[in-house]
């Protein structure tokens, strides 16, 4: 769920700004897609192990929420300080990738909050009731 919602969020980054579409900006999208990906499997991996330590769905995930927020945070922080000279035009060819920049900066701005409280959310309203192993289908 948080892929296209951090999609969404690219796209309407690039349209606020008033960005054109270009080559450089689907490589954001999948460059993006990998980082929200990767947010995701950090959160979730950290709430099936406190789940296997004996927590309670909702203890799991609030915890795994916790512990994860900082790097979460500071690999979506750095990954847009990174990319602001990009999306700010400065420096040369830096034309050229803004719309890669723009993206990907718009796309984490959606998907940390959607990575934070979207996807507990909808992991516990999935998994809620008894508890049930994340990894069994």
């Amino acid at each position: 769920m948080s892929v296209p919602l951090s999609v969404v969020g690219a796209l309407l980054t690039l349209c606020l700004t008033g960005t054109p579409l270009n080559a450089a900006s689907p490589m954001g999208l999948v460059l993006l897609v990998g980082l929200v990906v990767k947010n995701g499997i950090l959160l979730l991996e950290q709430s099936e192990r406190l789940l296997d330590e004996g927590c309670s769905l909702e203890d799991a995930l609030v915890e795994a929420v916790r512990l994860r927020l900082r790097p979460i945070l500071m690999t979506t922080l750095a990954t847009m300080a990174g990319l602001l000279p990009l999306a700010l035009d400065i420096g040369s060819g830096a034309e050229l990738q803004r719309p890669l920049a723009e993206a990907v900066i718009g796309g984490l701005a959606v998907s940390t909050g959607v990575s934070l409280v979207v996807l507990p959310s909808l992991v516990s309203l999935a998994l809620g009731g008894p508890r049930r192993d994340m990894g069994s289908h």
